[in-house]
């Protein structure tokens, strides 16, 4: 691609990464002011940008980045990397090992998530190695009795915000709303809750690495 092709076509693409971003934390529960506050903008500012009255310049492309651990030049149209090369949360979180604990599946940030109370478990032993392997992990506290009977409630279980098509329980998407399910034979899920039927087009958003806890 030219300079000028490059130009002409990156605050293109920029507007359109800025407006997914924005989406994907109003699913998360971000309003668009509380992604400005954050960011250190004002609302007016963040929705001229959005509707293409002001440019999205490398400054507040890095403060956005930096807050919600996202690479900035994916925002600006030079990257067709999301994923910010340099965690800072994921890096602190692993390094102190304590990670916040939710009652329900969530996406996004653990620590900037509406729904974390603040509260956190300690990860120890041989849990910190898959702890570190891990993307954005929470942990999650189980508030059913495992139809098959492997998760209790109460149990405390790791979560990774990646696929892995070898583990047994995942993280799926449905209707705007997160569950832990089994994947079925003909590609349907299986809720580990209530044993309900999940449709095969349901979203994965995770899985789970380790119990880390058991309510026995």
């Amino acid at each position: 691609m030219s300079d000028e092709t490059s130009k002409s076509t990156e605050p293109d693409l920029s507007k359109m990464r800025l407006n997914e971003f924005l989406a994907d934390l109003a699913d998360q529960g971000f309003t668009q002011l509380q992604v400005a506050t954050k960011a250190g903008l004002s609302g007016q500012q963040l929705s001229d940008i959005k509707c293409g009255q002001r440019s999205l310049t490398e400054l507040v492309a890095r403060r956005l980045g930096d807050e919600f651990d996202v690479n900035f030049d994916w925002l600006l149209g030079k990257s067709d990397t999301k994923e910010n090369p340099v965690s800072r949360r994921s890096t602190t979180i692993v390094d102190a090992s304590a990670i916040p604990i939710f009652s329900h599946p969530i996406e996004g940030l653990p620590e900037a998530h509406l729904k974390w109370d603040g509260t956190r478990f300690d990860v120890a032993g041989a849990a910190t190695a898959k702890l570190g392997l891990s993307k954005n992990p929470y942990v999650l506290r189980f508030g059913h009795d495992d139809q098959q009977g492997r998760i209790k409630k109460g149990d405390l279980i790791l979560i990774s915000q990646t696929t892995d098509n070898k583990t047994g329980i995942c993280v799926v998407r449905h209707r705007g709303k997160s569950f832990l399910a089994r994947r079925n034979n003909d590609g349907t899920w299986t809720r580990v809750a209530d044993g309900s039927i999940l449709p095969k087009e349901s979203q994965v958003t995770g899985h789970c690495v380790a119990i880390l806890w058991s309510n026995l």
